[in-house]
């Protein structure tokens, strides 16, 4: 068997070098262990056990394994040096892409934290102009409906007086009422709009304070974890608040007056000239009744933004342009002692007329 090669000065120097890297990947290591074995922050006894020794085995098992790697790769027979070589230095990649991503994670928590509350405040803010958007779109929608219950009743009372419409004596009744109906139900929907725009108008208010108040939290010297809290706390709220706010959206009241103007009245039975007369007059406010009317009811079926709770890895993927420094730095701090063995390796590689061991 062969001897453990002797480590010349330089590739001493290297592996001291390592070993203060590897103490280094243990330390953020470390960090990042205590966030899963203590999520809250509170660490006990038995959490700092735990983090501590998993710190000094990463950074021992990190300098042991390249220790082995030094001493004994460079005395393997050229057929085994290569694919030994290949073989520690996969390994060797696994592990540090692991750390890897604990270093980064744990220096990108901060950014990544901002990134996330202000992705959130920046969510939330769009949900609100979007429903601000779609109130002034039904509001707007209050003449359509004003003509369309001035309409209705006067051609009701037209009809009633004189069968205007029917031109039938015996369906003077049937089609008045009809026409009375059409405009009680716009008159209805007038009035659920009024209410609304009342109640969206407070609601917007509270939200608008709410989104400064956020923005106040989010820019405060409050501590990390306190601050992150408080903003889950305001991103509950305004979720409550857009659900009051879609709740308020009169859409189900638009559709119902426009379905009630769109019924075919032919097939109900009215006569011909009375159920023309309510499409020639109606069909038209009914477009315009339900115009764009669909893009509100998809809007109140989306999901509303809350600030939910992600683990610092989730940063690195979800906000890459505020996590990328930290990414860069955690490659490094893991790849620089692969680097440094590999280069240990070459230097020791057996050459003609020298001795390894």
């Amino acid at each position: 068997m062969a001897q453990p090669a002797k480590l010349p000065a330089t590739v001493r120097g290297l592996l001291a070098m390592n070993m203060v890297l590897h103490a280094i990947s243990g330390v953020f290591a470390g960090v990042w262990i205590s966030e899963l074995v203590a999520p809250s922050g509170q660490m006990d006894a038995g959490a700092w056990l735990k983090t501590i020794l998993s710190m000094v085995a990463i950074a021992a098992g990190l300098t042991y394994g390249s220790y082995i790697a030094l001493r004994h790769i460079p005395t393997l027979p050229p057929s085994k040096r290569t694919p030994a070589t290949a073989i520690f230095v996969a390994a060797y990649l696994a592990l540090a892409s692991i750390l890897a991503v604990a270093a980064a994670s744990t220096l990108a928590a901060p950014s990544g934290e901002r990134a996330h509350m202000e992705a959130s405040l920046d969510a939330m803010k769009e949900v609100t102009e979007d429903r601000r958007r779609a109130a002034a779109s039904i509001n707007n929608r209050l003449a359509a409906l004003s003509e369309c219950s001035a309409t209705a009743n006067r051609m009701s009372s037209q009809e009633a007086s004189t069968g205007a419409f029917s031109r039938e004596g015996g369906d003077v009744g049937r089609v008045a009422t009809t026409l009375a109906n059409i405009g009680d139900a716009c008159e209805n929907a007038r009035q659920a709009i009024f209410g609304s725009r009342a109640r969206l108008s407070r609601l917007f208010a509270r939200m608008d304070s709410l989104l400064l108040d956020t923005r106040r939290i989010i820019d405060s010297d409050m501590e990390r974890h306190a601050k992150l809290v408080e903003v889950r706390k305001q991103g509950d709220e305004f979720a409550r608040l857009a659900r009051s706010a879609n709740d308020a959206l009169q859409v189900e009241a638009m559709q119902s007056v426009a379905d009630a103007m769109r019924r075919d009245w032919y097939a109900a039975g009215l006569p011909a000239s009375g159920a023309a007369a309510i499409v020639n007059n109606f069909e038209g406010m009914a477009e315009t009744l339900t115009e764009g009317l669909d893009d509100i009811a998809a809007l109140k079926q989306e999901p509303l933004p809350t600030v939910s709770a992600h683990s610092n890895v989730m940063y690195l993927g979800l906000y890459p342009q505020a996590t990328m420094g930290a990414i860069a730095i955690g490659i490094f701090i893991e790849l620089i002692p692969l680097g440094g063995i590999l280069l240990g390796l070459m230097i020791m590689a057996p050459r003609p007329g020298r001795r390894t061991s």
